[in-house]
């Protein structure tokens, strides 16, 4: 099999967003065990996780007299909820979803007609007021997340007026900002087709006039439906439903056509409960890379689609087969929730996503048709290329298979090789459970500190080999030839040493203690990190007290802002500091000294 990628040819902009995940209920954001999920997913370099989009958010807020000309809002839990994501430099995508109060049941009637315009409004004001009005004009606001299931409870004229009444809401507010929808399940289903002609060429309930705004058209389709059993799961199915969509679009609203389209719940199955085992292993990872690829590669190159979001639903709080980034173990007692978390290879697929360039060059595969690649570029830093095998059938550990990569067009001159990879034996801490589970004592089956600690020695994203120098000569060419198992995800980075600047000191670091699901005490460690893509590992080091020497911390290299601290009770806790080192063994000053 073989890759090549053409780095002299015109590039184009890497412009589908995968940096998303979200999760139901909001309810959810008041919880330790959610906020300590969202420390996680923020510690994904340059953002690798962006925008977090979440159901029901609405029913956070209280409303005495909604309709009333002064309306009294309690926003105090909604406001906690949005305060740990921006804390954590997360970004809400929201969804107009929820009843506050229990108030609206009728959007026909004239009074909750007007208030719901009201509450929009008045719910973008406080907002604004609270992040900044530059913050929230980055966040999308969409309607009632999947109106065609059983979640809209009203009826298809009460939606429209609903709909416009968010819309109208949200621009007297703020005219910049963005709004859409409706996020349906069903390809083209009623709901969808009646919204669509409204928007294009029906009459605004609120104001009279023609023609409803439209920001984006958000869909919902995924690789396969509800099952208990381990059925193929099909990105190339998405691709059909969606063109679909445009095609009727072309045939009944062809001024739509232009809309950013929306994929923002396309994960591989549906059903985020039903537990399926490869969700814990590299064949996730392998099947998110592919339905990238493929949908970038057919909306967008061959389409010519203005298709701008491909977004995983999969930051819910689980274990290992449920559709999750992280699997939670945790001992539920009357006075106090114990967790602990292990990343799994999805998480470490957005740490290795984030390393990607804006953007991306033309490239030919020769294949048996389960590789596929996405080659790109940093500016004068570099280029990342991207190769992932995977089919649509559920498996793991198959044998790895050379693949010849090539590039081409490369400026003449020195390289360092970085690579990392995703498959059965690499970043893969499931592998590490299968050994040991079936042997746990107690009626909890909770996994013994020793095993915890093993699966952490696996959970990142794992370096394919050290650093290494390349030269590539004056005809701009280089290859190396990659063993890619099947599943498996590979990333490779040419980075050029005069480009970068020495490591700067890391900021933001936190140390907050949390109660695990052992005796020993936990130090949940983060700090934002580093947004060069040369950063190679962290150096975190800890000492009881200011006269104490430093003891580094011992871990697997990583590229998160993340890290579990286990250490014997201290009843005044201890300090902390960290610093980064780059591919070259450049080390950055010491962070701030932090306690936990």
């Amino acid at each position: 099999m073989k890759i090549t990628h053409h780095f002299d040819q015109p590039s184009l902009p890497l412009s589908v967003e995968w940096r998303w995940t979200g999760f139901t209920p909001a309810t959810l954001l008041l919880g330790d065990d959610m906020k300590q999920t969202l420390r996680y997913l923020g510690a994904v370099p340059r953002r690798g996780v962006n925008y977090l989009r979440i159901h029901y958010l609405l029913e956070l807020v209280t409303v005495k007299n909604p309709a009333g000309e002064r309306p009294v809002y309690d926003w105090s839990r909604l406001d906690e909820g949005f305060d740990v994501l921006i804390e954590n430099n997360l970004t809400p995508f929201v969804e107009l979803m929820g009843n506050p109060s229990g108030y609206f049941n009728d959007f026909k009637d004239p009074v909750q007609k007007k208030g719901w315009k009201q509450f929009v409004r008045d719910l973008a004001l406080h907002v604004m007021d609270r992040y900044g009005r530059e913050e929230v004009e980055k966040w999308y606001f969409e309607t009632w997340n999947e109106p065609d299931l059983g979640w809209w409870k009203q009826d298809d004229e009460a939606f429209l007026i609903y709909y416009d009444g968010c819309s109208e809401g949200l621009k007297e507010a703020n005219p910049k900002l963005r709004f859409g929808g409706p996020g349906t399940a069903g390809n083209l289903h009623p709901r969808l087709t009646k919204l669509l002609a409204h928007v294009d060429s029906g009459t605004n309930h609120y104001t009279g006039e023609k023609g409803v705004r439209m920001d984006f058209l958000s869909v919902h389709e995924k690789g396969a439906w509800f099952s208990k059993h381990d059925i193929p799961v099909s990105p190339e199915d998405m691709v059909l439903r969606t063109r679909k969509l445009l095609t009727y679009l072309q045939e009944n609203h062809p001024r739509l056509l232009s809309l950013p389209l929306m994929n923002n719940e396309c994960d591989p199955q549906v059903g985020w409960k039903d537990p399926h085992t490869w969700r814990a292993t590299s064949y996730y990872p392998a099947i998110m890379t592919k339905g990238l690829l493929v949908n970038l590669q057919a909306l967008v190159d061959e389409d010519g689609c203005n298709f701008v979001v491909f977004g995983n639903d999969n930051g819910f709080l689980g274990e290992w087969g449920q559709r999750t980034q992280l699997t939670r173990f945790a001992r539920n007692g009357k006075e106090d929730w114990q967790f602990d978390f292990i990343k799994k290879p999805a998480l470490s697929l957005m740490t290795g996503l984030s390393l990607l360039g804006d953007q991306r060059v033309p490239g030919t595969v020769e294949s048996d048709g389960s590789l596929w690649s996405l080659g790109t570029t940093f500016g004068e830093e570099g280029a990342c290329a991207l190769m992932c095998r995977a089919d649509n059938r559920p498996r793991t550990g198959d044998r790895a298979t050379p693949v010849r990569h090539v590039w081409e067009g490369l400026k003449p001159g020195t390289y360092t090789r970085v690579s990392y990879r995703i498959d059965e034996n690499h970043g893969n801490p499931y592998r590490v459970w299968e050994e040991d589970q079936p042997f746990f004592p107690g009626p909890n089956r909770l996994p013994p500190l020793e095993l915890i600690k093993a699966m952490r020695e696996q959970q990142e994203l794992t370096a394919d080999a050290s650093p290494a120098e390349v030269e590539v000569g004056s005809d701009g060419r280089w290859e190396e030839v990659v063993e890619l198992p099947l599943p498996g995800v590979h990333f490779t980075m040419l980075l050029r040493k005069e480009a970068f600047d020495e490591p700067s000191a890391i900021e933001g670091l936190r140390a907050e203690p949390y109660p695990g699901i052992h005796d020993d005490e936990n130090i949940l460690l983060t700090w934002t990190p580093s947004e060069s893509r040369a950063t190679h590992d962290a150096i975190v080091e800890w000492r009881k007290d200011s006269g104490a020497a430093w003891e580094k911390i011992p871990h697997p290299p990583i590229l998160d802002g993340s890290l579990v601290h286990v250490r014997e009770p201290l009843a005044d806790g201890a300090e902390y500091r960290v610093r980064v080192v780059d591919v070259w063994g450049r080390e950055s000053q010491n962070s701030e000294i932090v306690k936990g």
